[in-house]
């Protein structure tokens, strides 16, 4: 708020206003500028969902929150750029996707449809079914009792043109999986069928993924859900795992003869009540293995991040408009420091909001003199809070701030005369970049000015002794717009509207 004294100076006056963020709770995505701080911010970057501290330990991150059905999730590099990429089937929208990691950090992805129209899409996996060293995806549609497999292809990597079947009569198959069962180095394709009580698999009779035999492991699985191969028993060849949703069971099947053609049973647990779809990966190539899940009722499909923690986050405030400020007092915080933990602020300020300019260097200290890091006349401000810490088990936490400023009201004389009569008059009514406001009073009285912006807020007030005579208030530097300046003298009360051009 700005207010340059005119001739005839009767008094200059300055006053500190202040505006207070304790609540971040409401969340990011709220740019600004706004006249208040509220409970909401711009933007944010590992710290948590109340803005006030960093995420530890199992810190999740979201893929796609709208995937619609969302049945299973699998994790592999499927357009070969060295990066691990999430493969995945939504049964609602009848769609198999993958999501690229386009920065390979697991934090930015881009969605890919491989098929939008396989009916209840319920299971996914990424294997090399035709041995050409690329990744391609095997799927299973519940609806229609399909098998599928789609081929990567060879010049355009990610993109998948050609599908394969495997079966078309494999009642209800909720799940597969690939893996060499028979020993014979190719790939091989396993499946679960819930209403066909089924669990089996398809040979690759040349290894190229058009010629397929079925072989049952078990054909009274009660509810077969979910199925999965690897060496159990540690014999060198490939077991068989299953979990059966009606049964609650969790089996494995032994390999006998190494050729998959003979099985032996073992009850792994058998009150077991429900199994989905869950795996593992380094989605984030961080070294440590992190866990997929996908998420029917959410619509959701999520990776957690088990064993690290993020030692450093910011988040950026909403730009706040503080009126008319003449200069930037102080920045003051309240926050928790733990030992090894730090926070840090930065800050920046503006009359444009689409140009905001260069943050300033970090302060750590809790009481920050502006005058010197933000310029004066600038009625934009946005801050940047930075916390750190060195120890995954302890966070600091930033409890509130607080920003204070300067505005200033003069009041000159232009008739100190006998006058019998109350007015507020503006000089002129439109004004460039500036008005004056005439305040007439017939006697000594304390005189109230407020001065409006269109929503209705208070951007400038003053309260003060005025003795009888005319007066004149002067506002410079406006941001072009329309104005309602309010004037309070004892009984009297008037309000002038003002448009101010550039």
């Amino acid at each position: 708020m700005r207010v340059i004294p005119i001739l005839f100076l009767l008094v200059s006056v300055s006053f500190s206003d202040t505006s207070t963020q304790t609540d971040w709770s409401g969340g990011g995505g709220v740019p600004g500028p706004v006249t208040d701080w509220g409970n909401s911010y711009d933007v944010v970057d590992l710290i948590n969902d109340t803005g006030s501290s960093l995420c530890l330990a199992s810190a999740e991150y979201t893929v796609d929150d709208s995937c619609d059905g969302a049945r299973s999730a699998y994790a592999a590099d499927i357009d070969g750029d060295g990066d691990t990429d999430i493969l995945g089937a939504a049964s609602d929208a009848n769609d198999i996707s993958w999501w690229e990691n386009t920065d390979g950090t697991g934090t930015e992805w881009t969605e890919h449809l491989v098929d939008g129209d396989f009916p209840f899409a319920c299971s996914v996996y990424p294997t090399d079914v035709d041995g050409d060293g690329d990744i391609d995806v095997l799927g299973a549609a519940y609806s229609a009792d399909n098998i599928s497999w789609w081929e990567n292809s060879d010049t355009s990597p990610g993109v998948f043109l050609t599908e394969h079947l495997v079966e078309d009569d494999f009642y209800s198959v909720c799940w597969v999986y690939a893996a060499d069962v028979d020993g014979d180095g190719d790939t091989d394709v396993l499946g679960a069928a819930l209403n066909g009580n089924k669990i089996s698999w398809w040979e690759n009779t040349d290894g190229s993924g058009t010629s397929w035999i079925e072989h049952s492991v078990d054909g009274s699985f009660d509810g077969a859900r979910s199925v999965y191969a690897t060496d159990v028993d540690g014999d060198g060849d490939t077991d068989i795992l299953g979990a059966a949703v009606l049964a609650d069971d969790i089996t494995w099947w032994e390999n006998t003869d190494g050729t998959g053609t003979e099985w032996t049973e073992h009850l792994v647990d058998g009150d077991f009540d429900g199994a989905y779809s869950v795996y593992a990966a380094d989605v984030d190539g961080d070294g440590n293995i992190d866990v997929l899940g996908a998420a029917d009722n959410a619509d959701m499909i999520t990776w957690w991040n088990l064993t690290s923690f993020s030692p450093s986050g910011a988040l950026e405030s909403s730009i706040l408009d503080a009126g008319w400020v003449d200069f930037w007092e102080l920045f003051a915080s309240n926050e928790q420091e733990p030992t090894g933990t730090s926070v840090g602020f930065q800050f920046r300020s503006s009359n444009d909001p689409s140009s905001m300019g260069a943050w300033s260097d970090t302060v750590f200290t809790a009481n920050t003199d502006l005058s010197g890091i933000l310029a004066d006349s600038t009625d934009l401000v946005q801050y940047r809070v930075i916390l750190q810490t060195t120890d995954p088990s302890v966070t600091p936490v930033l409890n509130d701030v607080t920003i204070s400023y300067t505005i200033e009201v003069s009041i000159g004389d232009t008739n100190l005369e006998e006058i019998s009569s109350w007015d507020l008059a503006p000089a002129a009514n439109p004004s460039l970049s500036s008005f004056a406001v005439q305040v007439s009073v017939p006697q000594s009285v304390m005189v109230d000015l407020l001065l409006y912006d269109v929503t209705g807020r208070v951007i400038a007030q003053h309260s003060q002794e005025l003795p009888g005579g005319e007066h004149s208030v002067s506002f410079n530097n406006l941001h072009e717009g329309v104005y309602f300046c309010t004037m309070r003298a004892g009984d009297f009360t008037a309000t002038e509207r003002i448009v101010v051009l550039k």
